[in-house]
C-alpha cells in the first residue's frame, strides 16, 4: 500500500486526524501521521485514540518542521489555527495580534517542507483578517488585507489556492457547523472540492442521489431524564426561560398556547429529522425537548412516542409535544431534534427541553446535552475516549473538525 505522509497542526482532540484516517482507509492507503498541539489534555486524548501517530506537545513557535518530518516531504498538511480572535462570538472584545498570527505557521511549514496539499480550517470571519487599530480592534477600512496577504504568500511558494465555506451536514455529519476551508495545492493540478453526499431531504439532483441529512435525534440519549424547570434549586436565567418559551410557541398552533397541540409545517424551528445545529468552542448551546403524546383528560400524563398510543375516544384528545434543541446564545433559535445539532461550543451550553403535561398543567424538563452526545454530533464514535474533566472534554469537542467533513476533504485532495 502507498503510504500517505501527513501532519495535523493544532490537532486538538483528533477530529481531523479521525477524518484523515478514514479517508486513507477508503483509499486503501497507509497513514504516517505527525500530530502537534500545545495542550497536554488534547494530546492525551489524541494519543489514546491515535496510538500510531507521532505526538508533539509543544507550541509551534518552538518546533522545527525539518527535524520533525523525515525527508522534508508531506502529502498533506492540515492546519486549524486558533480562531478565537477572529470569531464574532468574542462580542467586539479587543483582539490579540499574537493569537491571530498563528495562521502564519502554515506559511512557515510550507516554506520549510515540500508539501503537496495544504488544508486550512477556520471560522468564516477569517476572511476579514486585517490589521488592528490602536484600540485592539480590527480596522474596518482594511478588512481582509491580511487574509489576502496570507493567500498571496502561499501562491508565492508555488501553490494554487482556493477557498470555500462548507456546511458539515452536507457531508454526513449530524451538525450544521459551517467553517471556512482553504485548499492550497502545488503544481498545475486543479483544485477540486468534494461533492455533497447529503442534502436536507435527500434527493436526486445536480450532485446525483444524495442521502438525507443526519439528525439530532440520532445523537441524543433519550434514556437520560431532564429536570423540571420549575423545581430547580437555582432557577434558569430569564433569557434562557424566554428562549424556552419562544421554542414552545414555535412548536404550537397559533390557536393553542403555548404547547398543548403541535401542528407541522408552520414553524421555523428544527425538526429532529434534521441535522443538529453547529457545535462551537464557546459553549454547549443546544437544549432538547423530548416528544410526548398528550392525552387531555384530568389524570393524563405524558407518554413517550416510543410507547403505544393511549386509548382513542370519540373526541380529539391526543396532541404531540415536538422535541427541540435550545441554543443558549442570545441569537440562537430553538431547533427541533429532527434537525442537525447546532454548533457545539467549548463551554458546554447545549440543553435538552422535555415538555410534559400533568392534568392540565404543562411541565418542561430541561437538561444540558452530555459530552458523549456532543461528540456524536461531530461524528466521533462512542468508543472514542476524551481525556480531562467535562469542561475540558466539551472544549476539545467544540474545537474539533467534524469527522465526516474532514474525511471528505482529505479524500478529495489525496485521490
Amino acid at each position: 500500500m502507498k503510504q500517505i505522509l501527513a501532519t495535523d497542526l493544532f490537532c486538538g482532540g483528533g477530529g481531523t486526524s479521525s477524518g484523515l484516517k478514514k479517508a486513507c482507509e477508503e483509499l486503501g492507503r497507509k497513514l504516517w501521521l505527525l500530530a502537534v498541539n500545545h495542550w497536554d489534555i488534547a494530546i492525551a486524548t489524541h494519543s489514546v485514540n491515535h496510538p500510531y501517530a507521532r505526538h508533539i506537545c509543544e507550541t509551534l513557535d518552538s518546533v522545527n518542521p525539518r527535524k520533525l518530518v523525515p525527508g522534508g516531504r508531506l502529502d498533506i498538511l492540515w492546519a486549524s489555527p486558533e480562531c478565537t480572535h477572529h470569531s464574532r462570538a468574542r462580542g467586539g472584545k479587543p483582539c490579540s495580534d499574537q493569537s491571530r498570527a498563528s495562521a502564519w505557521h502554515v506559511v512557515r511549514w510550507a516554506e520549510a517542507l515540500y508539501i503537496k496539499n495544504i488544508i486550512v480550517e477556520n471560522v468564516q470571519e477569517f476572511l476579514s483578517w486585517g490589521p488592528l487599530g490602536s484600540n485592539g480592534k480590527p480596522l474596518k477600512s482594511r478588512r481582509g488585507e491580511t487574509f489576502r496577504a496570507f493567500l498571496t504568500a502561499l501562491e508565492s511558494l508555488g501553490y494554487r489556492v482556493d477557498y470555500r465555506v462548507l456546511n458539515a451536514a452536507y457531508y454526513g455529519d449530524p451538525t450544521t457547523r459551517e467553517r471556512l476551508f482553504i485548499i492550497a495545492r502545488r503544481g498545475r493540478q486543479p483544485i477540486t472540492w468534494p461533492e455533497p453526499t447529503h442534502t436536507p431531504d435527500g434527493e436526486a439532483g445536480l450532485f446525483g442521489k444524495t442521502k438525507r441529512w443526519r439528525t439530532a435525534r440520532e445523537i441524543i440519549d433519550w434514556g437520560i431524564p431532564g429536570q423540571s424547570i420549575y423545581e430547580r434549586k437555582k432557577p434558569l436565567s430569564q433569557n434562557t426561560m424566554n428562549r424556552i418559551y419562544a421554542g414552545l410557541r414555535k412548536f404550537c398552533s397559533k390557536e393553542l398556547e403555548p404547547f398543548l397541540v403541535q401542528f407541522y409545517g408552520t414553524n421555523d424551528a428544527r425538526s429532529v429529522d434534521r441535522p443538529a445545529p453547529t457545535v462551537t468552542t464557546s459553549g454547549n448551546h443546544t437544549g432538547l425537548c423530548q416528544p410526548f403524546l398528550l392525552h387531555f383528560s384530568r389524570n393524563a400524563d405524558g407518554k413517550s412516542i416510543d410507547k403505544p398510543v393511549p386509548t382513542q375516544t370519540t373526541r380529539e384528545k391526543l396532541g404531540l409535544c415536538e422535541p427541540f434543541v435550545l441554543g443558549q446564545q442570545s441569537c440562537a433559535a430553538p431547533r427541533s431534534v429532527n434537525q442537525p445539532v447546532p454548533t457545539v461550543a467549548g463551554a458546554g451550553a447545549i440543553s435538552l427541553i422535555q415538555p410534559k403535561i400533568n392534568g392540565q398543567t404543562l411541565d418542561i424538563r430541561f437538561r444540558m446535552l452530555k459530552p458523549r452526545e456532543l461528540a456524536r454530533a461531530m461524528s466521533f464514535g462512542d468508543d472514542y475516549k476524551f481525556a480531562g474533566n467535562r469542561a475540558e472534554q466539551v472544549k476539545q469537542i467544540g474545537n474539533a473538525v467534524p469527522v465526516c467533513l474532514a474525511a471528505a476533504l482529505c479524500k478529495e485532495v489525496l485521490k
